[in-house]
């Protein structure tokens, strides 16, 4: 196979796989009048997701190692596309929440084992560049689904829209399982070769990466964050409709999109290959877009689609600087344990993200602070990622 049609493959694999779970974030204004939810409520539809993910992402980590890409990225693919299909037809909130968790299980094989395939296909100097195009998966499934949730969920009712985008994941299984093949010096692996979950303490008891890890944590606060609140944040404060509310959203992943292949090219060509910088760099971006968020209807309406755009490159655009640098610091044999660590770090930052958004919106009546919070994780992160030494061995 070609490296390229692989990484077609597993983008495209990535892409279906997050529409399937994150349809429930553009249709959060419409659920929230359909399930007569609260907004701290409607907060909880993306930490479910992710709990399943977080509970699953070490797990999920250890099986793409050992099973390699193409079992586990199908059989992930197939968990989603079950479980997100037998939540639109769920009565009540706590089987909808549970079927996202279980979803969440399949959710959390996308990254390690997409990511896997990214290094064993792509020598270093292109790895960045590679490891963005394959995240920008996550926002174009993100995209699609705000593009294409709310009109359909309007046409056809919420439950057949997110049957719709369960049904997506299930053929994108199918594809993975009569396509993706590895590469042959992976395929001959000895199971002697393959890694433990004992030899983690090696990693973590490095300092630096420590830290890299709780930088991921508190990023997907505020991505997690703005993906869960900004369709209702536009709703309500800009007075526009559902419909209206999910394109601000796809705005968004637009930015993110862009933001994830331009920070993976810069990486690779005039960063030496080094992924922190431009994760500092979009931190800050991201400080400066929350903070402007926070003026709200005092905003310049010249503004609110510009600052979207820009929002979400930063919300949305380190992801794939991230795990290129989690990937490379566990190398070939540990490239897929490790993501797995680091899944489970970051999501647990979703975990906190949107409930805590949620309380301090429900209890000061104004979006202002939540948005001021984010802007302070951002610079936090900003500040901390760059001072350990380097954390990859380059040639």
């Amino acid at each position: 196979m070609s490296p390229w049609l692989v990484l077609a493959l597993v983008t495209l694999a990535h892409a279906l796989g997050a529409l399937s779970v994150l349809a429930v974030a553009p249709l959060a204004p419409l659920l929230l009048d359909a399930m007569q939810l609260s907004r701290v409520q409607v907060g909880l539809f993306l930490p479910a997701v992710y709990l399943g993910g977080v509970l699953m992402a070490l797990p999920a980590g250890w099986l793409t190692d050992r099973l390699g890409v193409r079992a586990t990225l199908a059989i992930g693919e197939v968990i989603i596309g079950v479980m997100v299909m037998c939540a639109a037809f769920t009565d009540g909130l706590p089987a909808f929440l549970g079927c996202l968790v279980v979803a969440g299980f399949g959710f959390s094989v996308l990254n390690p084992s997409t990511g896997k395939a990214v290094i064993e296909w792509f020598p270093p100097r292109r790895r960045g560049f590679a490891m963005g195009i394959k995240q920008t998966g996550l926002t174009l499934g993100g995209l699609a689904a705000a593009l294409t949730m709310p009109p359909l969920a309007v046409h056809l009712g919420w439950r057949r829209a997110l049957a719709s985008a369960g049904a997506l994941s299930l053929l994108s299984a199918l594809l993975v399982a009569a396509v993706y093949r590895a590469p042959a010096a992976v395929a001959a692996t000895r199971p002697s070769e393959w890694p433990r979950i004992a030899e983690l303490g090696v990693f973590f008891r490095r300092p630096g990466v420590v830290i890299v890890f709780v930088c991921g944590f508190a990023l997907s606060i505020a991505r997690s964050s703005v993906l869960a609140y900004l369709a209702l944040y536009t709703k309500e404060t800009f007075l526009v409709t559902a419909v209206a509310a999910g394109q601000f959203l796809a705005l968004a992943q637009v930015g993110g999109t862009a933001s994830r292949l331009a920070w993976g090219a810069i990486s690779d060509r005039f960063f030496g290959g080094r992924r922190r910088p431009g994760v500092m760099i979009n931190a800050l971006i991201g400080a400066v877009a929350y903070t402007l968020f926070a003026l709200g209807e005092t905003l310049p309406g010249p503004l609110v689609v510009p600052l979207a755009v820009v929002a979400g490159a930063a919300a949305f655009g380190w992801v794939g600087l991230y795990f290129a640098l989690v990937a490379e610091i566990g190398g070939a044999r540990y490239a897929g344990l490790l993501t797995g660590v680091a899944v489970a770090f970051s999501w647990s930052g979703v975990l906190v993200g949107p409930p805590v958004f949620g309380v301090v919106l429900q209890a000061t009546g104004s979006y202002t602070m939540p948005w001021l919070m984010l802007a302070g994780i951002a610079v936090a992160v900003a500040v901390t990622l760059p001072r350990p030494r380097p954390l990859v061995q380059r040639d």
